[in-house]
């Protein structure tokens, strides 16, 4: 039976309604609802279905042999939403580590295609998005997305479709505690933020640390972490003294507390605002510690509120342009002539991960799931994160934070030192006894 027809069937009843009284005008005007209905119906059936929102780069579409087939590499990455600035650097990365590959020829004689979606800076799309990478778009490597929220969640759809992840940006030490079967860790894990600290102490003659900071969790959290590398070593750490929020602004008052019983090492989470602040309060009171370590210290932010002041400060990173890190000055000179800028941390996991990616199939020399994920378990790799080597679980076991002091208005890593661009100064000199180096 015709679409018409069929149609007309359906609209008969029509002309009861429309006045139409002979039998020759109720067949015109079934007729003609027929028609209308059935084009309408054409060109609804014929609209494209939506799709999320993709970036996706291939090789040109010819046909390829099964050996010449793109390697297909699939992300999430938040491209849009409250998250969009800081993760769309690591998307450019994975972009241009594509180029760089596929120009000397692919993996395995095979192009890569990165197809990338975006999550809209919401943690609880990338799950959906990721089961639409393995299954749908049959992805042959997931890289993970960006923050440690979104990860936590993507690590669920590796292990149910059973597809290797590279844990790009996720830092918190529970994803992998889970115990994840594919997904592998590059950056490490935040509760080793601090293992530093001792190294650069000794250096100092440092005996005991001070701990400033408001009253609150992230407090309590680096205090915990200060307890795990500082008691072993058999350096004191002093009764915390906090400072309240009310009186970020001049915290002299709070620094005169101090004076009394002496600070031989500051350490706070402060950011670079408070930290700048917290500094100011120490020099109006004449107190120089040997050593001040503060979160905000690798924030611009920090010089900028400081000035010449800031020397000699430390914070912690997980990525600094001037690290002497594997393929890290090539990776920096190609950046920066793309981008007009330097690449921060980012932009260097999404280096990384295509590095660590090219040194696991090529030690797999397949992409098959099962064998690239033994190729990551016991592979030993260098990246410009640093070392890369994983437990059972996946989780980083070689990558180190780095240490970061303010030497001359510059960021110098100096900590570990096989990847120091500068030798630390320490103890810090007292305020008096700073050379000039002129107005910043």
């Amino acid at each position: 039976m015709t679409v018409v027809r069929v149609m007309a069937r359906f609209f008969k009843p029509l002309y009861l309604f429309s006045g139409v009284q002979s039998r020759r005008s109720q067949h015109r005007c079934i007729r003609w609802v027929g028609v209308l209905c059935a084009l309408t119906a054409i060109q609804v059936f014929a609209q494209p279905a939506t799709a999320p929102a993709s970036t996706s780069t291939a090789a040109p579409t010819t046909t390829v042999s099964p050996a010449q087939k793109p390697i297909l590499i699939g992300a999430v990455i938040s491209q849009t939403g409250m998250l969009a600035d800081l993760a769309t650097p690591m998307r450019d990365a994975l972009l241009m580590w594509q180029e760089k590959v596929n120009a000397s020829g692919g993996l395995l004689g095979r192009p890569i295609e990165l197809r990338i979606y975006d999550d809209g800076s919401e943690a609880t799309r990338s799950t959906h998005l990721y089961e639409l990478l393995a299954r749908d778009d049959q992805a042959d490597i997931l890289i993970g997305p960006f923050g440690s929220a979104a990860t936590s969640m993507a690590v669920a759809v590796a292990d149910r479709t059973r597809r290797v992840m590279i844990n790009t940006t996720g830092t918190s030490p529970a994803i992998h505690k889970r115990s994840p079967r594919w997904t592998f860790q590059l950056p490490p894990t935040s509760d080793r933020m601090t293992a530093g600290l001792v190294p650069l102490a000794r250096a100092a003659g440092i005996k005991s640390f001070t701990l400033a900071a408001r009253d609150e969790p992230a407090a309590a959290d680096l205090l915990a972490r200060l307890r795990e590398a500082a008691e072993p070593a058999g350096l004191l750490i002093r009764p915390t003294t906090y400072y309240t929020p009310g009186n970020l602004v001049d915290l002299a008052p709070y620094a005169a507390q101090l004076k009394p019983e002496g600070v031989e090492a500051m350490l706070s989470p402060a950011n670079a605002r408070e930290a700048a602040n917290l500094l100011r309060g120490l020099k109006a009171v004449d107190i120089s510690p040997r050593l001040f370590v503060a979160t905000g210290v690798t924030d611009p932010e920090f010089i900028a509120q400081v000035g010449v002041d800031a020397e000699y400060s430390i914070g912690f990173s997980t990525y600094e342009p001037v690290l002497r890190t594997q393929g890290n000055a090539a990776f920096v000179r190609t950046w920066r002539a793309r981008y007009k800028s330097a690449p921060g941390f980012s932009a260097a996991a999404g280096w990384a991960a295509g590095q660590l990616i090219e040194a696991a199939v090529a030690q797999a020399q397949s992409v098959a799931p099962l064998v690239l994920r033994e190729a990551l378990l016991g592979l030993e790799t260098q990246t410009v994160l640093g070392p890369y080597k994983v437990n059972a679980d996946g989780a980083q076991l070689a990558a180190q934070p780095f240490m970061v002091q303010i030497l001359q208005g510059r960021r110098e890593v100096v900590w570990p030192e096989a990847v120091a661009s500068a030798q630390a100064v320490l103890p810090m000199p007292a305020w008096d006894k700073r050379p000039r180096f002129g107005r910043r």
